[in-house]
């Protein structure tokens, strides 16, 4: 079964980092991006579920 995806976004790189940290341990594939506009556009390319 496909893990499910989860786009973090954050300005804080620390903070992004602890959390793709815990969800990965919890078996989800985690993506992050430091604002908005590059959060939609990895959602516009597909990456997310």
């Amino acid at each position: 079964m496909p893990k499910e995806k989860i786009l973090v976004v954050d300005d804080e790189e620390d903070i992004r980092e602890l959390v793709k940290y815990n969800l990965a341990r919890e078996g989800y594939k985690i993506f992050c991006a430091s604002s908005g506009e590059k959060a939609l556009k990895k959602a516009k390319a597909k990456l997310l579920d």
